[in-house]
């Protein structure tokens, strides 16, 4: 991989073009998880095989990008972070999930173990923040929205645990948990990229707020896509929440609804069938429907928040990643 300039300077020759920086971010993504310690290299390398699409790295790339289009080579490690954090808690989610797979392949606790796979997700966290140490040396940003962020997503995914069939569980408190296990990366990936493209504070608290609401969103559509969506298509098992007893935004609609849900809900034997016809009816009484439709309330305030933010081809760019997120399916 050709070598990243500092980008203290701001010179034309420390900027890159958004394409040409995905693909620098996958390679320096790839390079540090092939040259891992040889311990868990073979974990590594499984999980360097995987078809990620690297979207948090690309909205932090976006978010740094000038009116030309151009990104400072300094956003390049921050967007590889970013990844390697998301990629950090996929692993752990994994574990406490159960789940089979992971982006089309054997997850990793399915392959090397349970206690493998929780020592290489914490090997993961540790080379992303190696990664953000080196930046905030240099640049203006701080170590402490990363660390921060990790013990929010650390803190949504434990509350996610504790109300583990948990039929009472509030919408406030459903949203409250994704925003901690969710949303809080992607708010954190658009900041960074603002900060280290040299924009305000103001424009990057606000860009901020926009990521937050493009993770809403995305796991709002994600808790749908599991009731209505194939495993084949998904890359990874589908169904898993009703059947690891995750209660999310449609499951909360049909359960305030269907008082003879909450027994069924509670129970920890469901068999596929009936997994399947629950799946089935919540898609068919239109909770999945009201579910989406809390999610474009969140797509919504991201247009609006979008429309105070600095730049035309700014505001263009990320009104297209905002337009390609609205209708994924996948």
């Amino acid at each position: 991989m050709t070598d990243i300039q500092s980008c203290q300077s701001g010179s034309a020759q420390d900027r890159i073009d958004l394409g040409q920086a995905r693909l620098l971010v996958k390679e320096r993504i790839q390079s540090i998880l092939h040259r891992s310690d040889r311990t868990v290299r073979d974990v590594m390398q499984h999980l360097a095989g995987s078809d990620g699409k690297a979207f948090r790295a690309y909205l932090l790339l976006a978010a740094s990008a000038d009116e030309a289009g151009l990104v400072p080579a300094c956003a390049i490690d921050a967007a590889a972070a970013v990844e390697l954090l998301h990629l950090a808690t996929l692993v752990h989610d994994d574990i406490l999930d159960d789940a089979p797979l992971r982006r089309g392949k054997a997850s990793v606790h399915s392959l090397f173990g349970k206690k493998t796979a929780v020592l290489s997700g914490d090997y993961l966290f540790s080379l992303a923040l190696t990664l953000i140490a080196g930046i905030a040396e240099t640049h203006a940003l701080r170590y402490s929205e990363f660390s921060r962020a990790i013990a929010q997503i650390c803190m949504g995914e434990l509350s996610q645990h504790r109300h583990n069939r948990d039929v009472d569980l509030s919408v406030f408190s459903y949203l409250r948990i994704i925003s901690g296990k969710t949303a809080v990366l992607f708010a954190l990936a658009m900041y960074a990229g603002s900060i280290l493209g040299g924009h305000s504070e103001t424009q990057s608290r606000r860009l901020s707020r926009f990521g937050f609401c493009i993770g809403m969103h995305f796991q709002l559509a994600d808790d749908c896509l599991d009731y209505e969506v194939s495993t084949q298509t998904m890359k990874k098992q589908t169904a898993k929440d009703l059947a690891e007893g995750v209660v999310t935004l449609p499951l909360i609609f049909a359960l305030a609804e269907k008082p003879a849900l909450r027994d069924l809900v509670r129970g920890t034997d469901l068999d596929p069938m009936e997994i399947a016809a629950i799946s089935k009816e919540l898609v068919a009484a239109g909770y999945v429907g009201r579910a989406r439709r809390v999610a474009q309330r969140y797509i919504d305030k991201a247009r609006s928040i979008l429309e105070s933010v600095d730049g035309q081809s700014r505001r263009q760019l990320l009104g297209e990643i905002l337009d390609s997120i609205a209708v994924r399916r996948y």
